[in-house]
């Protein structure tokens, strides 16, 4: 069996791709540098929003698009100071 056996990477991508993640409804609140609050309602997996919203904030020139949050939106992170992350009838992180 070769190292890039073409059959064991199609196996490989079709288990990553079955492996759902569980999406919650997520009350995001975002806190500006100027001391003004946004509340954001998202349904999305929190690990994922995480982990985007950390590429977001650590890229230059970088925003963030939620065209799922309502009403949809884009911030600009070079203002935001705090990102506070509330499951629906979970505790914050």
């Amino acid at each position: 069996m070769g190292l890039f056996n073409k059959p064991d990477i199609q196996k490989h991508t079709v288990q990553m791709q079955s492996e759902l993640k569980p999406v919650q409804e997520i009350e995001m609140v975002i806190e500006y540098f100027d001391q003004t609050s946004e509340t954001i309602l998202l349904i999305h997996n929190l690990e994922e929003l995480q982990q985007q919203i950390s590429l977001s904030l650590g890229a230059a020139n970088a925003s963030m698009n939620f065209p799922e949050a309502t009403p949809p939106l884009s911030l600009n992170p070079r203002w935001i100071k705090k990102i506070t992350y509330k499951v629906k009838g979970g505790d914050s992180m």
